[in-house]
């Protein structure tokens, strides 16, 4: 089916993207969701996304972007209409991680932090007790690497920290490939959770670019360090506490993929290291590779 005749089915898109006047559609290709269809579509007045889904577990996914737009709007791409499985959105013209030069990551990085500290401290968000569901998800992620561990390595962590924390409403899967940079920043492929904490993103970002820096970039052990201290350095000692949290349970979920340079063994290390020693998220990092 050609593009043209995959934006037919939906009505109101196609309607739309009919006043703007289409000039061209080119096929665009997501890093790590290769389920999912995308199109960029340059019109007459700009440029959009058009993005099919077809994870059934993501279905509810424009609908947080459009939550998330609405509390974070200088992040958040906006979206212009949500029809059935499909929704078409503003095109960011920006970098992933990825894209950037060995002389602009730690750049990007502090001004990356910067924009999300600021973003997440807007607003009053009552507090949670969400130690139940972390408890969950630790022992989610530790059962699905039960085979790098022993039966006593990894059992608890100290879920206190989580007693009452701001439900604030949180991208959830924060990653390398999913923050671009334009003339700031701009947040795309959220995920639901059963719970909000923003120090969820904040710890998946930074064990993602650290941790992709490492190894695919050749183990440069003093350039991923201080990109993850680069982005870690605007935020406050609560939100780096759980996000400590967040990076190893990161760390648990990596260990399960491939690797394109570094053995298992330091992502086992990366993991309890993060999880039991109660020390500066860098040090704990520093001391597995």
């Amino acid at each position: 089916m050609g593009h043209e005749e995959l934006i037919k089915k939906y009505t109101e898109i196609n309607n739309f993207l009919k006043e703007k006047k289409v000039l061209s559609m080119d096929r665009l290709y997501s890093i790590w969701r290769k389920e999912n269809f995308l199109l960029r579509i340059d019109c007459e007045d700009g440029k959009y996304v058009f993005k099919q889904i077809n994870n059934l577990e993501s279905d509810n996914e424009a609908e947080k972007v459009k939550r998330l737009g609405g509390i974070y709007p200088d992040i958040i791409p906006k979206v212009f209409i949500h029809e059935n499985n499909a929704y078409l959105m503003e095109f960011i013209d920006g970098k992933c991680f990825f894209d950037l030069s060995s002389n602009e990551k730690i750049e990007k990085m502090l001004i990356c932090g910067g924009i999300l500290s600021q973003n997440y401290k807007n607003g009053h968000h009552h507090g949670e007790d969400i130690r139940p569901l972390i408890r969950k998800s630790f022992e989610k992620y530790r059962k699905k690497s039960a085979r790098f561990f022993s039966d006593d390595e990894l059992r608890n962590f100290d879920f206190d920290i989580f007693k009452e924390v701001a439900s604030r409403p949180s991208h959830n899967d924060l990653n390398a490939a999913n923050l671009l940079f334009d003339n700031g920043i701009k947040l795309i492929d959220p995920d639901e959770e059963g719970f909000n904490d923003t120090a969820k993103d904040v710890g998946r970002y930074c064990a993602s670019v650290f941790f992709n820096n490492y190894d695919y970039f050749g183990n440069e052990k003093i350039a991923s360090l201080d990109i993850a201290m680069a982005f870690l350095v605007n935020f406050d000692e609560f939100t780096l506490e759980r996000a400590r949290y967040f990076i190893g349970e990161s760390f648990l979920s990596f260990i399960n993929f491939d690797t394109k340079t570094t053995p298992k063994e330091t992502l086992k290390k990366l993991a309890i290291n993060m999880l039991t020693k109660k020390q500066p998220i860098i040090k704990s990092l520093e001391e597995c590779i």
